[in-house]
């Protein structure tokens, strides 16, 4: 990478139902590290559920963590890693 920028903590999520990304959204929301949501070229903030819904939530997205507790917030939200 240029600039020397560091790579964020990633890992694959699906969702599916609505409620899962309710769920989900609430364990994001007390995580104290900055996140992310990718899906092709979007992305959108991982603690904003209207950013989620405007996303294909029937398909795979990226999670990007970009600092705090990667290893604890992956734990928490292991049953959304698929």
């Amino acid at each position: 990478m240029m600039g020397g920028t560091s790579a964020a903590n990633a890992v694959s999520l699906r969702f599916l139902t609505l409620d899962e990304i309710q769920e989900f959204v609430w364990m994001v929301m007390n995580y104290k590290g900055d996140t992310d949501l990718v899906q092709g070229k979007k992305t959108v903030d991982a603690k904003s559920i209207l950013g989620i819904y405007s996303l294909n939530i029937q398909e795979q997205m990226e999670l990007l963590v970009h600092n705090g507790d990667f290893e604890q917030l992956k734990d928490q939200i292991g049953k959304f890693i698929r």
